[in-house]
């Protein structure tokens, strides 16, 4: 999410930074002239109205980034490897296998998938999944974590292995396996410095 004070900018930089800028990422336009401001925003982003307070900034920050989310997980199937994220029937395709989760598991494994091999914080877990709902705790999250871990077979032994960050969140990263070519495997050993 991108937040431009729109004061001192024409409405030809401002065009430029929505379009250019930020075409698929929210932007919150933050003003003195409430029209302008109304003019310039696109369907995803919001707008504040100078003076602005934090409970008013921090309310209008969670709108815009839940009808964000909300765009975001219902645009087309995505696919990762032999996942495939169908976002209108709340279930993964794991090599043609039809797997169903709840919304929350939904969100979160989709979170997890797009950020493949980068570490994710339970912070930004918490305002992107729970919306920064004070409810949700450590324990809320872990097991939602290890549902889907479960359900999608997120482990070592599979295509991608779901692991956590001590003190920090989680990761999910494509499991990489050394193999050796066939005809290297099917050389016989020979003792080295035996006499024959």
């Amino acid at each position: 999410m991108s937040i431009i004070d729109s004061d001192g900018l024409d409405d030809e930089r401002l065009g430029y930074l929505a379009q250019a800028l930020s075409p698929d990422r929210p932007m919150l336009f933050v003003g003195t002239d409430e029209h302008r401001l109304a003019g310039l925003s696109r369907d995803a982003d919001g707008y504040l109205v100078k003076p602005v307070s934090a409970r008013g900034l921090v309310a209008c920050v969670k709108s815009t980034l839940s009808r964000a989310w909300d765009r975001y997980a219902t645009s087309g199937p995505m696919a990762f490897g032999r996942y495939v994220f169908e976002p209108h029937g709340r279930s993964v395709l794991v090599g043609g296998r039809r797997v169903s989760l709840t919304q929350k598991e939904f969100q979160l494994a989709l979170l997890l998938f797009r950020n493949v091999a980068r570490p994710v914080s339970r912070v930004y877990i918490a305002g992107t999944v729970w919306r920064h709902d004070e409810r949700i705790n450590v324990r809320t999250m872990t097991a939602h974590i290890s549902a889907i871990r479960s359900k999608l077979q997120l482990r070592a032994d599979a295509d991608y292995a779901l692991s956590p960050i001590y003190n920090y969140g989680y990761r999910l990263d494509p499991v990489r396996r050394n193999r050796l070519p066939a005809a290297r495997q099917a050389m016989p050993l020979v003792p080295v410095g035996v006499p024959g």
